[in-house]
């Protein structure tokens, strides 16, 4: 693997399904050198949800490329002797166990720190590592539910999450970000650290300024299925041959929309000077524009909304996203071979984060189980072939 601005840097991936494997992934693009532990025979991340033609789904491809995977059982005790090597050998340990779990498992920062004292310890939880709720365990959902998000999202007669794991990925982000402070921190320091983060920490912090209205205006924000509250118009339209949603942010944009559907005389209307206003009197606005949307193609009307420095977004399935130029010409996706008949073009995330200097690399499909368990207990450990022989016979690895 090519080597990038994390190049030296050794990562023990424990994470399961998205927000750790999202931050190990994120580190590995970089160059880090990511070993992504399993319990011997794989773990069910790889195999929950819609399978590929190879017996994974198709989420693992992804979070997984760049990485190297070995499988472990750390409950034993020899195995626990490897874990030990294994740690001492690395820079960081990330996980995404619960609290409970992590206790069960002696995975704890503590135990880690024992081994070794400077280690940079990553964890994700549901809840973090202190109050009422760091036992109990969580996903996504959970955080989005708990955090006033799915209060936002929806119809007035229907609450409704996100489909999309955005507390997940924002997680996962939080983690990487955390993990880098920690690492700089080391640097400078010489010490390690604990980054501990959590799924409804992060949702509460995109939804903090929607709980101040509701706490401090005494305003809770209503449920509007597409549309934006206190802008517009904001919304989806629907058009002649698909939607396209657009977002009137500032009164220029406003100014600019009424004169290209034909209605400048409501530009300086007294009852529509403001946002807030527009949103008030949405009843009077949307039938105007939707009127204008129903005699316009998606491409006609992107063209004439960023004329008039609008914004304006095509509506895309997922399956017609790869073809969108813009998705293209910035590698929005890459394309891995997973060296199996019919996957040989699999679409994951292109990076996310692009430097001019030091830009990351997807240069490996995600590993099989056990496929690196030589070169990591060989190269990295120094242990012979007949202790592996022995570990491998043992069920250890």
């Amino acid at each position: 693997m090519a080597r990038g601005v994390l190049g030296d840097i050794r990562v023990l991936d424990f994470g399961r399904f998205i927000s750790a494997p999202y931050c190990g992934m994120l580190l590995a693009d970089m160059g880090a050198e990511v070993i992504r532990v399993e319990r011997p025979g794989g773990e069910d991340d790889r195999y929950i949800g819609l399978k590929a033609g190879n017996g994974e789904n198709f989420v693992y491809p992804g979070l997984a490329r760049n990485k190297k995977a070995i499988t472990l059982d750390t409950l034993s005790a020899e195995g626990r002797g490897v874990l030990v090597d294994l740690v001492r050998s690395s820079d960081v340990f990330l996980h995404n166990f619960s609290p409970g779990a992590a206790k069960a498992l002696r995975l704890t920062y503590e135990a880690i720190q024992e081994i070794k004292p400077d280690i940079i310890y990553t964890g994700i939880s549901c809840y973090g590592t202190q109050g009422p709720y760091a036992e109990r365990t969580g996903f996504d959902p959970i955080a989005q539910v708990s955090s006033g998000a799915v209060a936002l999202t929806g119809l007035d007669e229907m609450p409704m999450r996100s489909g999309v794991p955005w507390v997940d990925y924002s997680t996962g982000l939080c983690a990487a970000i955390g993990t880098l402070l920690a690492l700089r921190h080391r640097d400078i320091a010489g010490q390690g650290q604990a980054v501990d983060c959590a799924l409804l920490q992060t949702a509460v912090s995109f939804t903090a300024p929607m709980i101040a209205e509701a706490v401090v205006a005494g305003k809770q924000r209503p449920r509007l299925g597409n549309r934006v509250p206190y802008l517009g118009p904001a919304d989806l339209y629907r058009c002649r041959d698909g939607y396209v949603y657009i977002a009137t942010g500032t009164q220029a944009m406003w100014a600019s929309l009424m004169k290209l559907i034909g209605h400048p005389h409501l530009v300086d209307a007294p009852h529509l000077r403001t946002d807030e206003q527009r949103f008030e009197h949405r009843d009077e606005v949307d039938p105007l524009v939707e009127r204008w949307m129903e005699r316009h193609t998606m491409e006609e009307i992107a063209a004439a909304m960023e004329a008039a420095r609008i914004p304006c977004g095509i509506y895309r399935t997922t399956a017609e996203v790869p073809d969108d130029p813009q998705v293209r010409a910035r590698r929005m996706l890459e394309y891995l071979d997973l060296e199996v008949p019919g996957l040989e073009r699999v679409p994951v995330s292109g990076l996310p984060i692009r430097l001019s200097r030091t830009p990351g690399a997807l240069v490996a499909r995600a590993p099989r189980v056990a496929e690196h368990n030589q070169d990591v207990y060989g190269r990295i450990l120094g242990y012979s072939g007949d202790r592996i022989t022995l570990l491998r016979a043992n069920g250890v690895i």
